[in-house]
């Protein structure tokens, strides 16, 4: 016999002998012997080892040698195993042929019938009891995803407005920048102007200079044309070897010569060199000018290439903005496409549950069935007590894991 069958067989046997006081023991023997062996409910007696450990759980506080000795008296057939019914026997004081005779009841056909539909009831609370738990955890689970998917939706929103702000941001930066190129392109422009406008007055005075230079050179050479031709005259007046009329008539063109006014000549020559010196000056003015000019042409250049780059970089920041609000936008969208479905997995969830629950009701009604048809087997003669109780007991055991509302023993 099974554990099961073997608690049976004594608690039918002895219900009205102490049985039905200790029935409750019993099912807790029987819990605790399953536990240790290795076939769980299938099996029907433990080894040796496997006995003592049991002997210790119901505090059996003994050595080893006395767990043998005690061991030996339970185990009625001397196989070295103990069934659970030769535990019972022991415990309480019952003899293989008490246990023999035990009385089983008479009405076996519906002992049987009711053990049918109490099992199953048992197959079916097994089911529902599994069902719950399966649907607990994977709606625990579903709920927890809806609630992240959620949580990210939300995260991805933000994510996505931020990026737009980010973008509208970065559109205005471009702008600036694009206008900031578009002063500086005219600053540039301006420079380049001023420029050529010095440039050409540097011309101009240069033009002015060189004209200057060469009045004040001709001037020179007329005087210099001057005071030779007075020193040659002056000379062959002066020639002894020359003839009387070569001297005399260079004598007269000497005097001639000296007798000519040089004063407007050298006027001129200090008049022209004055304006000589004040253009040079002007010259060299209009030079520092010309490169300040260049220099800030030079700069607005270096201004405008910077102020280009700035805006390239601000347009392809741009870029990115864009580029990176679209996949915001993409995330959002994905993002709400995922909420929907959880919650959609979540409602249908949540409906399979609905099911399960009505499956409980399913039971309940078997359930009730059972019980008012073992209520009908009680109230007969020859009846085995014990395992209806037995039975009562199982059923109580599997209500535990059924809702509250549903337990009803």
């Amino acid at each position: 016999m099974k554990y099961a069958d073997q608690c049976k067989w004594y608690l039918n046997g002895f219900w009205n002998d102490g049985a039905q006081a200790e029935a409750e023991n019993v099912w807790n023997f029987a819990q605790k012997v399953m536990s240790l062996d290795q076939l769980k409910a299938n099996g029907n007696e433990l080894d040796e080892f496997w006995s003592h450990k049991f002997l210790e759980g119901m505090g059996e506080t003994k050595t080893v040698v006395q767990l043998r000795e005690e061991l030996r008296k339970i185990d009625l057939d001397a196989n070295g195993k103990m069934a659970l019914l030769e535990y019972l026997a022991f415990k309480y004081n019952k003899s293989v042929q008490q246990i023999c005779d035990a009385p089983q009841g008479s009405n076996k056909e519906e002992m049987d019938e009711a053990q049918a539909k109490l099992q199953a009831v048992q197959d079916s609370f097994d089911e529902v009891q599994k069902q719950l738990e399966q649907q607990k955890v994977a709606l625990e689970n579903q709920k927890k995803a809806e609630d992240e998917q959620k949580r990210l939706l939300a995260a991805q929103k933000k994510a996505e407005e931020e990026a737009k702000k980010a973008l509208e941001s970065q559109r205005k930066a471009e702008e600036e920048a694009k206008k900031a190129l578009e002063n500086q392109k005219r600053a540039e422009a301006d420079a380049k102007s001023a420029l050529e406008s010095q440039q050409a007055a540097e011309e101009v005075v240069k033009k002015a200079e060189a004209e200057l230079k060469a009045a004040v050179d001709d001037l020179k050479s007329q005087e210099e044309s001057y005071h030779n031709q007075i020193t040659q005259l002056d000379a062959k007046s002066k020639d002894e070897s020359a003839s009387t009329v070569s001297r005399s008539k260079a004598s007269n063109e000497l005097a001639q010569l000296k007798g000519e006014d040089p004063l407007p000549l050298r006027k001129a020559k200090i008049t022209q060199e004055a304006a000589l010196r004040k253009v040079e000056k002007e010259r060299k003015a209009s030079e520092v000018a010309t490169a300040a000019a260049a220099s800030k042409v030079a700069a607005a250049k270096e201004s405008t290439l910077a102020a280009e780059d700035k805006a390239r970089s601000a347009a392809e920041s741009t870029k990115n903005a864009e580029r990176a609000a679209h996949a915001a936008a993409e995330a959002a969208q994905q993002a709400e496409e995922a909420a929907k479905s959880a919650e959609a997995m979540t409602q249908a969830l949540e409906e399979k549950t609905r099911q399960v629950e009505a499956a409980v009701k399913e039971t309940e009604s078997k359930l009730n069935e059972a019980m008012e048809y073992l209520e009908a087997v009680k109230k007969k003669g020859g009846v085995a007590y014990g395992a209806i109780w037995w039975m009562e007991r199982e059923l109580k055991e599997k209500q535990k894991y059924l809702p509250k509302r549903k337990q009803q023993l």
